[in-house]
């Protein structure tokens, strides 16, 4: 079958590595015999919201939950914002609509790219967080019109956290933990909070406790939100998955990307019951847009976590095949150094890695 994928490119360096990541998916859907995606096109952003004075096409919404997944560039543009100040974001409404609750970033080293720390253990870092994406403190983002402003005096935000989709997160968590140990990985779940402060943050770990019990092979911890940032700069090679809270995945999970050299190589995916969103977890980037110094390999990296979602969810073994052999071209090409992004102080730019990693496929 036909996987149908909604595209949605957004605004500035969203459009070139969007244009990147699915060049290369369909190349290497082709290799493993599979048909082409069908792609989808729905336009979204800041530059669409000063054209139109809407952040996302007529029925966008709608339609971007028709397909089997939805792969995005990057949204916003500094200078393009709401009257309150915030910014252009319909893909959080997006993940509210669809219910996009575990927040899936990856975290890992490749060979010859740069390291923020020089122990050499570091060149050993692959771990994931898991990031609640609709709850949280994110449940009063400005999108969903959640927060209450008193008398221009104060605001209260809300932040939420119901046991619905915390077990459903937890449940993933738990899942994915022994996906990896079945890959070699060592198999634990650590689940982050801030249980000794919060009332919210206590129950997430109560029913992190309650669902550990259901998964009695995989090994757990629990660590305090401000010391786990302490431990993924002292022995960050000892995280497996981490589980957390929406605005603590939010934080943590751009130091785990500065850990393996920065937003570029920071793939996401945000995955529910009935649908998946993927896209690079990096801004716009506005002051590089056109100029062909984006590095892609975060956008093409989401779209290796796509296929494998695919693969999953439509019961298509081949989709998963394309995805490892996605991941697989990326690795060797750090490992021959033939990847050697400009963010990195290399000579390549969007198109030149693009096109490498096409000849990687194509052998």
């Amino acid at each position: 079958m036909n996987a149908k994928i909604s595209l949605i490119k957004g605004d500035g360096i969203g459009v070139d590595v969007s244009d990147a990541a699915l060049y290369l998916a369909q190349m290497a859907v082709a290799k493993v015999g599979m048909a082409p995606l069908h792609i989808q096109e729905i336009q979204a952003g800041a530059a669409y919201y000063a054209e139109t004075g809407m952040d996302i096409e007529a029925g966008g919404d709608k339609r971007a939950g028709q397909a089997n997944a939805i792969f995005l560039g990057a949204i916003g543009l500094p200078d393009i914002r709401h009257q309150d100040g915030t910014e252009i974001s319909p893909h959080l409404r997006l993940r509210d609509r669809y219910q996009l609750y575990a927040g899936v970033r990856p975290v890992k080293a490749y060979p010859h790219t740069p390291r923020a720390l020089a122990d050499e253990r570091a060149s050993k870092i692959d771990f994931v967080i898991i990031r609640e994406s609709t709850e949280g403190l994110f449940y009063s983002a400005a999108v969903h019109g959640r927060s209450t402003v008193i008398d221009n005096s104060y605001c209260d935000e809300t932040l939420r956290i119901t046991r619905n989709t915390t077990e459903k997160l937890h449940e993933f968590a738990f899942r994915l933990a022994a996906k990896r140990k079945n890959r070699g990985y060592p198999g634990h779940v650590t689940c982050v909070d801030k249980a000794n402060v919060f009332t919210a943050m206590a129950f997430f770990r109560q029913i992190f406790d309650e669902t550990a019990k259901r998964h009695s092979d995989i090994k757990i911890a629990h660590n305090y939100v401000d010391a786990m940032a302490l431990d993924l700069i002292r022995q960050p090679w000892r995280a497996d998955v981490l589980v957390m809270e929406n605005m603590f995945g939010d934080i943590l999970s751009d130091l785990g990307g500065g850990l393996v050299g920065g937003m570029g190589m920071a793939a996401c995916a945000e995955i529910g019951d009935q649908i998946g969103l993927f896209q690079p977890a990096h801004g716009s980037a506005p002051d590089i847009m056109g100029q062909d110094k984006a590095n892609p390999l975060a956008a093409i990296l989401s779209a290796a976590l796509m296929l494998d979602y695919l693969g999953e969810t439509l019961d298509q073994p081949e989709y998963c095949d394309a995805a490892m052999i996605l991941d697989a071209a990326i690795e060797a090409g750090f490992a021959s150094r033939q990847l050697r992004p400009a963010e990195f102080g290399g000579d390549m730019g969007t198109r030149a890695i693009t096109n490498r990693l096409a000849e990687i496929l194509q052998a």
